[in-house]
């Protein structure tokens, strides 16, 4: 297959690789990270520092230059993919044996971006010690990241003001403009502090910050695989198939004017950068002079997240169209799927966090952490992630619910113990009885909530983000007696959306959690004032827990609501160090 299409060039000898094979619902195989190889990119920083106390003020003037170079490549399918659906067969895997993709892309090769941005950040906070029991910290932020250029000239964009019949591809293949887009700043960041001392055994703490963000210059590179590189997509018909795996681009299929996929920054070019709000305030107390505890409220909101929607150019939902076919349909006919940059992410967490530290006696040593937590947004991933997986690429409603990050209930328990055996013990006796130690950590989480869609493209629309409906008087959760890994949750709540965006909501259902103990014995040997000899055994996983893997969650694959995976199992290693 040729870069750049069907009538593209030969591939260069870094360009030379096998396609990417789906087959949705399986595992796919083939090579689809040729260009994660080539990354030369560099970070150049300066920061300075002034720190001056008088009296009770603590004052600290700082900044912080950076020049970041991104030399790299961020490329989808460098060597091309071949998307194996039920649409043609009624079965994805059968569609695969037969040999006919329900769509082909060609290589998108490996372009090479060459990044160039300045970020600048100033800082000034004071640390006034207001009374003996008081401190106040009072600080200010003030950050700026201007706009980003690529030097290579590979980096291209949509622009929707220059043509009024549709959006160009602009600048020219090889030129280098200035400023791809434009970044929207919230530059000023405040931040707020204390810790008052109640009494000898009681301290409150709490803050509140405003954190700004930054475009990785990794999401920026997906602007390196626009035309002449992109690949160039055609889709197989659902009756009488001409695309095979031998000849995925027959002539029929292929349009007289190449239809390209893009990438795109947004329509208005006028990109923001997110920021954060965060918040706390905690409760410590001293039990004891060896044990205290400390309980917090930790919460935050996200807003203009960065993240992109793979399906901007799908048309609406129309599973017959009157024979009109797909392509006709799209709100920009002139190309094929629009990946589009979006800032409209908004996330929101609160959680109720505790910890108990014990210092006990005979050299032992206990913590334990509990969070009970709730974390929201409107998105699926970030730009370059797992993305929006928006289904109406016009609308938010419906979108809002738990993130595929939330996680409601985590315990951590952690031990080390210096063991206090032998310490009367001499010679060889106590070389071999003193200096064990035991430790370990325990983890225990609840699962996160798992995304549900439908196979195939019944709505017409060219999108896999199609989340099917769920079914009047049905609980998609299983009561836990009821759950098993042949059924972890209701699939009968569950029936596939024909001719309208799916009524399911994003992420209703929640996986398997996950429990772990890891456990180390360790020992050193003196050898003489500088030399030791530590002996270390340890056991990941000790009890060999089964920790299950998330269920399949696609509605139309045979595994629908089966757990097929599990976490490792236990893993046991030794190891010697010598050091001098």
């Amino acid at each position: 297959m040729l870069v750049g299409g069907p009538n593209g060039r030969p591939p260069n000898e870094n360009e030379i690789g096998f396609p990417t094979i789906n087959i949705q619902g399986f595992n796919g195989f083939g090579d689809n990270v040729g260009g994660e190889g080539i990354d030369l990119s560099q970070t150049y920083q300066f920061v300075d520092n002034l720190t001056l106390i008088r009296g009770r003020h603590a004052l600290k003037v700082g900044g912080d230059v950076r020049r970041l170079l991104g030399d790299a490549t961020s490329t989808n399918a460098p060597f091309g993919a071949l998307d194996f659906t039920r649409d043609i067969t009624g079965h994805a895997a059968a569609a695969f044996m037969m040999g006919f993709p329900r769509t082909s892309r060609t290589p998108e090769g490996i372009p090479i971006g060459g990044i160039r941005q300045w970020r600048t950040g100033l800082y000034v906070q004071d640390d006034w010690r207001a009374t003996p029991r008081l401190t106040v910290n009072l600080g200010l932020r003030y950050d700026h990241n201007f706009a980003p250029k690529d030097v290579n000239g590979v980096s291209r964009t949509l622009r929707f003001d220059l043509d009024p019949s549709g959006p160009v591809l602009w600048p020219g293949p090889g030129e280098v403009v200035d400023q791809l887009y434009f970044n929207e700043h919230r530059h000023w960041a405040p931040r707020l502090g204390f810790a008052y001392q109640l009494s000898n055994r009681l301290v409150v703490r709490g803050g509140y910050g405003v954190f700004n963000m930054a475009l990785h210059l990794d999401n920026i590179n997906t602007l390196g695989t626009n035309p002449p590189t992109a690949s160039v997509q055609v889709t197989n018909p659902t009756t009488n198939p001409q695309a095979t795996i031998a000849f995925p681009f027959p002539p029929a299929l292929v349009p007289a004017n190449t239809i390209f996929n893009v990438t795109s920054a947004e329509v208005d070019r006028n990109h923001k950068d997110g920021y954060y709000q965060n918040w706390n305030i905690a409760v410590g107390y001293e039990l004891s002079r060896a044990a205290v505890v400390e309980v917090r409220y930790v919460g935050s909101k996200g807003s203009d997240l960065d993240t992109s929607l793979t399906n901007f150019n799908s048309p609406d939902p129309d599973p017959n169209a009157g024979g009109i076919p797909l392509q006709s349909r799209r709100p920009y006919p002139a190309y094929g799927r629009i990946r589009m940059w979006a800032t409209d992410g908004e996330s929101d967490y609160h959680s109720l966090q505790t910890e108990y530290k014990h210092r006990g006696p005979w050299g032992l040593y206990l913590s334990a952490a509990y969070t009970l937590s709730e974390l929201n947004d409107n998105q699926q991933g970030g730009l370059n992630a797992s993305r929006a997986r928006r289904q109406n690429p016009r609308s938010l409603e419906g979108e809002y619910g738990p993130s595929a990050d939330d996680q409601r209930h985590r315990l951590v328990l952690g031990y080390v113990w210096d063991i206090p055996f032998g310490d009367s013990l001499t010679g060889f006796a106590g070389a071999l009885a003193k200096g064990w130690q035991i430790s370990g950590i325990g983890i225990f989480n609840s699962g996160s909530p798992l995304f549900i869609n439908q196979d195939g493209d019944t709505l017409n629309v060219d999108s896999e983000e199609i989340r099917p409906n769920l079914v009047a008087g049905q609980d998609p959760t299983l009561p836990s007696d009821q759950r098993t890994i042949s059924r972890w949750f209701n699939t009968g709540a569950f029936a596939r959306a024909t001719t309208t965006y799916g009524t399911s909501t994003r992420n209703p259902v929640v996986g398997p959690g996950r429990k772990v103990l890891d456990i180390s014995v360790a020992k050193s040997f003196r050898l003489n004032a500088d030399q030791q000899l530590q002996f270390r055994a340890e056991a990941f996983n000790a009890f060999n827990w089964v920790n299950w893997g998330n269920p399949n969650g696609t509605l139309g694959n045979t595994n629908f609501g089966i757990i097929s995976s599990a976490g490792a199992a236990r893993e046991m290693q030794l190891s010697l160090k010598y050091l001098f």
